[in-house]
């Protein structure tokens, strides 16, 4: 009369295929939020500016007033030199 265990076989695909996927976007969402640093202006590792490290590193010790701006000129040109060659 109801026809139990015949006509409905096929619906459990759905009731399974269904969350699996809405958990698949949460946890892709999650891995792109964490990849992209969660912030706007932020790249996937790290912030935007494509500043040198090591410039960086002599702007903060000029700064600070590690060396003069003489030394740091003379640094900044070994630096580029060095990266010439």
């Amino acid at each position: 009369m109801w026809d139990y265990g015949f006509g409905g076989w096929w619906m459990w695909i759905p009731a399974v295929l269904i969350p699996l996927l809405v958990i698949a976007g949460i946890i892709v969402m999650i891995v792109l939020l964490v990849r992209s640093g969660g912030s706007p202006g932020r790249g996937p590792t790290g912030p935007s500016d494509t500043t040198d490290p090591a410039r960086r590193l002599l702007e903060e010790r000029l700064a600070r007033g590690e060396i003069t701006p003489e030394q740091y000129r003379e640094l900044l040109d070994t630096l580029e030199e060095g990266r010439r060659r």
